[in-house]
């Protein structure tokens, strides 16, 4: 291999790897804090605040706040993540509707794609909207799932996408327990965890950046 191939192959598993440290570790690096919030997230999962990242699922309502989990983390490429969206105002079921079929839009209606119809759901108590979106491989065998659920309040609605490609993940009731563990609660910070995998991570990225030097 090209010495040069092999330090372009080495700059972007750096950049990824000093991303996912400081958004794990600087999100995890407040005091917890008691609200509405996913209950049940697999283990291993890091959380960012206030990204840009993810699609817009309602661009005519006000997006207030948006954070996403990224997990099943392999050579620095998260193979799962969960958006989760504040939006202001009570969002309808129309609006569901509408918002699953622009995600269908956006791909058409291929073979390899299964776009879940709109159902009821009951989610930390209140009414609900959800649906599964399915992609298959060439032998119809499950290649990735995305789960969406919307659930409104009085004044905000909150929108939650959980997307998987991890093959231990890849049958609905994985993402659906996850989604409608939403509710009141409070993270705990496993600080010695988050210290020795930040240790490792930072470490890790360091020599990576030195071997891209080379």
């Amino acid at each position: 291999m090209d010495v040069h191939e092999g330090r372009q192959g080495w700059i972007p598993q750096v950049a990824i790897a000093v991303v996912l440290v400081m958004g794990g570790v600087g999100a995890c690096a407040k005091p917890s804090i008691p609200g509405l919030q996913l209950r049940a997230v697999p283990a291993g999962f890091l959380y960012t605040a206030n990204t840009d990242a993810g699609r817009n699922a309602f661009p005519e309502r006000e997006m207030l706040s948006r954070g996403v989990w990224y997990g099943d983390i392999e050579s620095f490429q998260p193979q799962s993540e969960i958006f989760v969206t504040r939006y202001a105002g009570g969002i309808m079921l129309d609006e569901a509707r509408a918002a699953r079929e622009a995600q269908a839009g956006t791909y058409g209606h291929p073979a390899s794609i299964d776009y879940g119809a709109v159902a009821a759901v009951t989610i930390d108590g209140r009414p609900g909207y959800a649906w599964l979106e399915t992609r298959y491989d060439e032998h119809r065998a499950v290649r990735s799932l995305s789960y969406s659920a919307v659930i409104p309040y009085d004044s905000v609605s909150y929108a939650l996408e959980f997307s998987t490609s991890a093959p231990a993940r890849l049958v609905p009731d994985s993402l659906t327990r996850v989604v409608q563990s939403w509710g009141a609660g409070k993270t705990v910070v496993l600080w010695g965890v988050i210290k020795v995998v930040a240790a490792v991570l930072i470490g890790l990225a360091a020599l990576l950046a030195y071997r891209a030097r080379r």
